[in-house]
C-alpha cells in the first residue's frame, strides 16, 4: 500500500468520523438553529459559482472561522484558503523568475534576439500545462483511491495545494538554485 493510498484512507476515515460526530452532537440543533457566522460563511463559500471565487471566499475568512470549519469537516475549508495564497505566491514567483532571467540573460539577446521571449513563452506554457496536469491528476487521485464523490472535492483541493507547493519549490530551484 502506497503512502498516498494510506493518506487518503486516513483522510476519508477522519472526514466521515468528523461528520458523524458533528451529526451526533447536534442532530436536533442542526434542524432548528440558525447557522453560526462561521457556518454561514462556509455555506456562502461552498455556494460560490467557480473554484477561484470559492478559494477567495475562504481566504477572506478569519483563522477562527477556518478552524471551526475544519473541526466540523476536515479538509473542507483550509485547502481552499491555502490554494488562494499559493496561486498568488506562484504567480509572484513566475514574475520574479522572469525578471531575474531577463537580467541574467540580457547579453544573450545580441546573439539570439528571441531568447528571452522564448523563455517567457516557455515558462507561461509550462505553467499552463502543469496546472492542467495538476488539476486532472488531483481529480483522478481520490476517485482512484475509492473515495466517494462527496469526499473527493475537498481532497482534490488538498491535492492541488500539495502539488502547487511542489511546483513552487521546483521553480525556485530552477530559477534561483543557490537560494534557500
Amino acid at each position: 500500500m502506497t503512502f498516498r493510498c494510506i493518506k487518503h484512507a486516513a483522510l476519508a476515515l477522519a472526514l466521515s468520523t468528523a461528520c458523524a460526530a458533528a451529526a451526533a452532537v447536534r442532530p436536533a440543533a442542526a434542524a432548528t438553529a440558525t447557522p453560526t457566522t462561521a457556518a454561514a460563511a462556509e455555506e456562502d463559500c461552498f455556494s460560490a459559482s467557480d473554484l477561484a471565487t470559492r478559494e477567495q471566499c475562504f481566504f477572506k475568512m478569519s483563522d477562527d472561522e477556518i478552524a471551526e470549519c475544519e473541526r466540523i469537516r476536515l479538509f473542507a475549508c483550509r485547502p481552499y484558503r491555502e490554494m488562494y495564497r499559493l496561486d498568488e505566491e506562484l504567480a509572484a514567483l513566475q514574475r520574479e523568475a522572469l525578471a531575474s532571467a531577463r537580467k541574467r540573460f540580457a547579453s544573450y539577446v545580441d546573439g539570439d534576439p528571441a531568447y528571452l521571449d522564448d523563455l517567457a513563452d516557455y515558462l507561461a506554457k509550462s505553467g499552463q500545462a502543469w496546472a492542467q496536469f495538476r488539476d486532472m491528476d488531483c481529480l483522478l487521485e481520490p476517485l482512484a483511491q475509492g473515495m466517494s464523490r462527496r469526499e473527493a472535492e475537498n481532497l482534490t483541493e488538498a491535492c492541488r495545494a500539495e502539488r502547487t507547493r511542489a511546483r513552487i519549490a521546483q521553480l525556485r530551484s530552477l530559477f534561483f538554485p543557490g537560494e534557500r
